[in-house]
């Protein structure tokens, strides 16, 4: 391949990218403009919110909260969702000793509380429907958990999706996009770009299972144009039950996996005990976190 051709497809990658950008923020303003000119038969914004906190004390101490928010409105063709949430686990270690003899002593006791698990999100999602099963839709998503990584990852999508069924007691639906991603990891990866293109598969799932209970199962998998390899997967699945009209239980239980995880620098040890400097190694490819929350509905 010749230099000057090399050059030409950079260029185009360089628009395309430039392009997939641009292109989200117009898409919204139109689907926004598009909404309000159908106000009068325009549904309200619906609101869901879920709140889970766990504390321990005594001889161990460990605070987690979790806090996550869904805000929807609807038109005749429009569809607004946007979502943030977050969760964050602070423990506390505890270090006992005894100064004296061992009749006579007293404990000295000393402890240390740091961060031990935290990640947050954020995201916005504009469709808009061009016939009963297929719409197009832009969207936007933030995330940050620095225990796998990740400082800082936004995701922007442009595409397609087609809605299988939509009854009272079952909805499926699939999206199909192009993505552009700009990543930001706790350990820079000196081989990886941190902004890339790629493609999105995803499916959502809703079911009915009883008058108050519902089931949802979610999958979004993520490609990297420039490495095949570098493959991601987010799958939630969910069970909600309502006690209420605006309070429910809800448990969910969310896998992510990262084919090629990022970075972290650990110590290296030498055979006789001391530290010979730093190495880096690859983070665990699996993530995984179940949630029992209070959803209030509104």
């Amino acid at each position: 391949m010749s230099a000057a051709t090399i050059e030409h497809l950079a260029c185009l990658r360089y628009r395309a990218g430039r392009l997939l950008r641009g292109a989200a923020p117009i898409a919204i303003l139109l689907a926004s403009a598009s909404a309000a000119s159908g106000q009068a038969a325009q549904e309200p914004w619906y609101s869901s919110s879920e709140f889970s906190f766990v504390q321990t004390g005594g001889n161990a101490e460990s605070a987690t909260l979790g806090i996550a928010t869904t805000v929807t409105r609807a038109w005749e063709r429009t569809e607004i969702k946007i979502e943030a949430g977050g969760i964050r686990t602070r423990s506390t270690r505890f270090s006992r000793i005894a100064v004296g003899t061992e009749d006579d002593f007293r404990i000295d006791e000393t402890s240390d509380s740091d961060i031990s698990a935290e990640n947050y999100n954020a995201g916005m999602r504009v469709d808009r429907r061009f016939s009963d099963r297929t719409s197009v839709f832009v969207q936007s998503g933030w995330t940050r958990n620095t225990f796998s990584g990740i400082r800082h990852r936004l995701v922007n999508v442009l595409g397609v999706s087609t809605r299988w069924a939509a009854t009272e007691s079952q909805r499926i639906r699939t999206a199909y996009g192009f993505t552009h991603t700009i990543q930001q990891d706790v350990v820079p990866d000196p081989e990886k770009d941190g902004r890339f293109l790629g493609l999105r598969l995803s499916s959502e799932y809703w079911r009915k299972v009883t008058e108050n209970a519902e089931w949802t199962s979610n999958l979004v998998m993520d490609g990297n144009g420039d490495e095949p390899s570098d493959l991601r997967a987010d799958w939630t699945n969910a069970l909600s039950v309502s006690m209420n009209e605006h309070l429910g239980l809800k448990t969910s239980y969310r896998t992510t996996f990262d084919n090629e995880p990022a970075l972290a620098r650990v110590p290296l040890m030498a055979p006789g005990g001391e530290e010979a400097g730093r190495v880096l190694i690859s983070r665990k490819k699996f993530d995984r976190v179940f949630t029992v929350a209070l959803v209030v509905s509104f």
